[in-house]
C-alpha cells in the first residue's frame, strides 16, 4: 500500500526542467517482520518539494500484521484471531515454511475446537490442513490420526457417500499406503472407488482419482503389471475426458512412468517424464515443487538409463531449488541430497558424497534425534560413503 504527501518547504523561483526529474531515496527501512517503507523526493515544477511514502507488505508481513492486531484487540480465542492464524499458516505453508505452519494451523484447530466444536466445518478445514501439512513433513501418524477424526466428523454429519468424506477416507489409504500397510490401503481404495463409481460414475474425475489411487496400492504390493496397465488407463481416460494435457492425466502418466522405471523400461520412462516435466514447468514454474519433484524422478530414470552425467547435472538443480523455495532440512531437500550423494559417489566423488551424507546426517539428527531409525540409516549410508564400518 502507498501514500504521499507535499512537504510545505520555503518556496522558492522554479527553474526551468530539462525533463522529468528522478525521485531521490531519501530514506527506508523496516516497520516489522515483512513490511518496510520507502521515502523519495524530488523537485516540482512549481519549486515545492513532492515527497512520496511507499509502504510494502510481503504476503507473509500482511498476515502476521492481520493476526497481530486481532490478537490484541480481540483476544486468542476470538474467531477473527483463530480466522487470521489459519491464514498466516496457509501462507507459510504456500511459500515452503511448513514446519512454522503448523505451530499456526495448531493453534486454529485448538482455538475452533473449543469456540466452534470438533464438527463445525471451519475446525474441520483447518484440521485437515493441519494433517496435509504433517504429511509433507513426514510426521504420517499423526497426519494419520488428524484425517480419521476429520472422516469420522464428516460421516457423522453427512454419511459415508458424502464427497468431503470420501476425500478424507482417500487421504487415510494414501497415508496407510506411505506406511507399508498396503492390503490396508488397497481396501480403503477400493472402498472408496466403489462408492465414487456408484454415486458420480465411472468417467468422473474423483472416480479416475480412485482408479490411480487404486494402481498405487497394486504396485505397492509388487503386482507392477497391473499397476502399469491401470495408470495407462487413467491417463488416456482423463486425456479424452480434460483433455491431453490435463493434470490429473499428468499425475497418472508420471505414475505409470515410475512403474516403467521400476520394470527397466527406460527409454519409455523418460519419455513420460519428460512429458510431466514441460507440463508441469508450462502450467506451474520451473521452480515449483512438482516440477523439482517430477525432475527428480527424470534424473532418476536417466542414471537408471546410465545417462550419468545428465542425470547428476538434473539432480544439482532439484536439490538447488528444493534448498531455495523449502529449506534444506525440509524432508524433500534431504531426500533430493541423499540422491545426488549416491549419484556423485558412485561416480567416485567421494569428498562431495561425504559432504553430502553429513548434511543429511545432521538435520537429521536435528528433525528426530540420534536415536532415531532414519538418522542411523543416514549414518550407515555415510559409513558406507567413507568405506569404513564404525
Amino acid at each position: 500500500m502507498s501514500g504521499g504527501w507535499r512537504g510545505l518547504g520555503r518556496r522558492r523561483k522554479a527553474s526551468p526542467q530539462p525533463g522529468p526529474v528522478e525521485p531521490e531515496n531519501v530514506g527506508s527501512g523496516k516497520l516489522g517482520e515483512g513490511i518496510s517503507y520507502s521515502v523519495t523526493r524530488r523537485d516540482g515544477t512549481d519549486g515545492i518539494p513532492e515527497v512520496d511514502i511507499t509502504y510494502t507488505m510481503t504476503p507473509e508481513g500482511k498476515a502476521r500484521w492481520i493476526l497481530s492486531a486481532a490478537y490484541e484487540n480481540r483476544g486468542a480465542t476470538h474467531p477473527d484471531t483463530l480466522t487470521a492464524a489459519f491464514e498466516l499458516a496457509e501462507v507459510l505453508r504456500e511459500q515452503g515454511s511448513t514446519g512454522d505452519a503448523v505451530e499456526f494451523y495448531r493453534h486454529a484447530v485448538t482455538g475452533r475446537r473449543t469456540v466452534l466444536g470438533h464438527g463445525h466445518p471451519d475446525t474441520l478445514k483447518a484440521t485437515s490442513s493441519l494433517a496435509q501439512a504433517l504429511e509433507e513433513l513426514g510426521e504420517l501418524s499423526e497426519a494419520e490420526q488428524l484425517t480419521r477424526t476429520v472422516w469420522a466428523e464428516q460421516v457423522r454429519a453427512s454419511g459415508d457417500a458424502d464427497p468431503e468424506a470420501l476425500t478424507s477416507l482417500a487421504r487415510v489409504a494414501r497415508l496407510a499406503l506411505r506406511m507399508k500397510r498396503t492390503a490396508e490401503a488397497e481396501r480403503l481404495v477400493r472402498e472408496v472407488l466403489a462408492v465414487r463409481e456408484r454415486v458420480l460414475g465411472q468417467e468422473h474425475r474423483s472416480t479416475l482419482s480412485s482408479r490411480n489411487d487404486l494402481a498405487g496400492a497394486l504396485r505397492a504390493q509388487g503386482r507392477v503389471e497391473d499397476a502399469e496397465q491401470l495408470y495407462r488407463q487413467v491417463a488416456e481416460d482423463a486425456g479424452r475426458l480434460f483433455g491431453p494435457a490435463d493434470s490429473l492425466s499428468m499425475h497418472a502418466r508420471g505414475n505409470q512412468a515410475a512403474v516403467l522405471a521400476h520394470q527397466g523400461r527406460w527409454a519409455e520412462a523418460e519419455q513420460h517424464y519428460g512429458t510431466v516435466v514441460d507440463f508441469l514447468v508450462r502450467t506451474k514454474s520451473a521452480g515449483h515443487v512438482d516440477t523439482l519433484s517430477a525432475r527428480q524422478n527424470l534424473a532418476s530414470v536417466l542414471h537408471g538409463a546410465g545417462k550419468v552425467g545428465e542425470a547428476e547435472a538434473l539432480m544439482r538443480t532439484v536439490v538447488d531449488g528444493y534448498c531455495k523455495v523449502l529449506g534444506t532440512d525440509h524432508p524433500h531437500s534431504v531426500a533430493a541430497m541423499r540422491n545426488l550423494a549416491a549419484m556423485v559417489h558412485r561416480r567416485g566423488g567421494r569428498a562431495e558424497a561425504e559432504a553430502l551424507c553429513r548434511k543429511v546426517v545432521a538435520v537429521y539428527e536435528r528433525r528426530f534425534g540420534p536415536g532415531d531409525p532414519r538418522t542411523a540409516e543416514a549414518r550407515a549410508n555415510l559409513r558406507l560413503v567413507m568405506g569404513t564400518d564404525g
